[in-house]
């Protein structure tokens, strides 16, 4: 079994944005499924279609005349995968859209970078709508993966559904490893990977906890705008969220400290070296933990508008119940 055996919840979003905007991009984190879920769909597209991925010389080669290569295919559907590689297409993919003003021409696939977002809402605006992609969420899963095992290895494809606790470890290990030592650097972010490391661990101990810049920054020996380029940077690389505090009065929403989460909790785990569920429940943290995980769904269920249910047990002597998010409600 792999992530190809399971139906993402993104589909009919995807087949929706394409019937309306001339170039969607599909965003998120390295190896959640965009290049599975995209070549899975290819039979549903409108248009016949061509995948490129910018990781590939042969495919980077097609595009040494990009502009011929894209306008010969104005009925087709351009798949370009790892798009962030290439942050020169951005304003050339403008020019071929106007040409032929379509919906349904390029599918842009990307590890969101800075890079990304700044190209694509300068040369793209009106003409671009973005999808985020998260990893596998529990209504996705359910008939397959337990709650529990959801929670304790995250949801990232491989990770989830590797055959033991241990390899599943192992492969988040060396996903946080490559993160830190290759994706930020090409994303942008050229520090000591060391030093990145040591941020994100102290972040999974604040898991859900306010943020506290000052403190961070003074433990790490960097300045405050420094720490906040590399909160920026991982927060583009959906390593993070930063989640808003809440009031009434959205001038003090402002000036209120963030809480702030490792968005996967099977990455938490990893960075706090659980691998197995009796370590998670003696973890000191784990309802920290816990908050994160159902944060996730319902932001997963909310942004998708479909209903995502959740099991509530009791965690760190707090009693929970069985609660259905609803987004439309009858």
């Amino acid at each position: 079994m792999d992530g190809s055996d399971f139906k993402r919840l993104y589909q009919q979003r995807l087949l929706y944005l394409l019937e309306h905007f001339p170039c969607v991009a599909v965003v998120g984190p390295r190896q959640v499924g965009k290049t599975t879920l995209v070549r899975m769909m290819q039979p549903l597209y409108q248009r016949p279609s061509v995948y490129l991925d910018l990781e590939s010389d042969e495919d980077n080669a097609r595009l040494e005349n990009a502009e011929m290569y894209l306008l010969q295919r104005q009925d087709q559907l351009v798949i370009i995968d790892e798009v962030q590689r290439r942050p020169e297409l951005f304003a050339l993919l403008r020019s071929v859209i106007d040409k032929k003003r379509e919906p349904g021409r390029f599918l842009l696939l990307g590890s969101a970078s800075p890079e990304l977002m700044l190209q694509s809402a300068e040369s793209l605006a009106g003409r671009i709508a973005y999808l985020e992609m998260h990893p596998f969420c529990y209504d996705e899963v359910k008939h397959a993966v337990s709650l529990d095992t959801l929670w304790l290895r995250g949801g990232f494809p491989q990770a989830l559904l590797a055959p033991s606790d241990a390899l599943s470890l192992e492969m988040r290990t060396a996903f946080i490893k490559t993160y830190l030592e290759r994706e930020l650097a090409l994303l942008g972010l050229n520090t000591s990977p060391t030093r990145l490391g040591r941020l994100l661990r102290m972040l999974a101990h604040l898991q859900a906890q306010t943020l506290n810049a000052s403190q961070l920054s003074n433990s790490l020996g960097i300045d405050a705008k420094t720490l906040s380029r590399y909160l920026d940077f991982f927060e583009y690389a959906f390593l993070i969220r930063r989640l808003p505090a809440y009031h009434a009065n959205i001038g003090k929403r402002l000036v209120r400290a963030p809480k702030v989460f490792i968005r996967d909790t099977g990455i938490l785990h990893a960075l706090a070296g659980i691998e197995t569920r009796d370590e998670l429940d003696a973890y000191p943290a784990k309802g920290s933990s816990w908050e994160s995980f159902v944060v996730q769904q319902m932001i997963i269920g909310t942004n998708l508008g479909v209903d995502t249910l959740l099991w509530v047990g009791t965690i760190s002597g707090s009693h929970f119940g069985l609660c259905r998010i609803v987004r439309n409600p009858p």
